[in-house]
């Protein structure tokens, strides 16, 4: 009975034994998914937050994109809109136009 004993008592040890391993095994895995340099779990979050960065940046240049699309339209199309954009993105002006600048009366110092 004693040897019986003993058998069972090491068949719960190395039981115990086998899965303190086998815990230990896990705990190590799961570290690995998290943490494994350019593959783990942090690493693919990061990677989400800058695909979404990227996406705003793509929708506003998109839109961006369009406005300026719009306006070389105007521009190759409206005469009048060019004048403007003339005069005052490029300060041009007409054959015998004359321009006056007035500078806004100066505040007295007290």
């Amino acid at each position: 009975m004693a040897i019986i004993r003993k058998q069972q008592e090491d068949n719960r040890h190395d039981k115990k034994v086998l899965w303190f391993l086998g815990a230990i095994v896990l705990v190590f895995f799961l570290l690995w998914i998290f943490f494994a340099p350019g593959r783990g779990l942090l690493h693919y979050l990061q990677l989400q937050k800058e695909i979404a960065v990227l996406t705003e940046e793509n929708s506003r240049l998109a839109s961006r994109n369009t406005e300026l699309s719009e306006d070389i339209k105007r521009l190759r199309s409206d005469d009048k809109y060019l004048e403007e954009v003339a005069r005052k993105k490029h300060g041009l002006l007409k054959k015998n136009e004359t321009v006056f600048e007035f500078e806004p009366p100066k505040k007295k110092k007290e």
